[in-house]
């Protein structure tokens, strides 16, 4: 059995949301594939996820 380490960025809006994905090697490359699913970045830093941006949680 392997064990694969990749990065995820969890929803800073008060859920226990997160997203990774397997090809992306930093942060960044995982911001990259988030946007089309609905994820934001404010301009601080904090990452929101779909659900908390619909619920106001900015």
């Amino acid at each position: 059995m392997t064990a694969a380490n990749y990065p995820v960025i969890r929803c800073d809006g008060g859920c226990d949301a997160e997203i990774g994905h397997p090809a992306a090697c930093t942060v960044t490359e995982v911001r990259c594939f988030r946007r089309p699913e609905g994820w934001r970045q404010r301009p601080a830093g904090r990452d929101i996820c779909p659900d908390c941006w619909k619920a106001g949680r900015r």
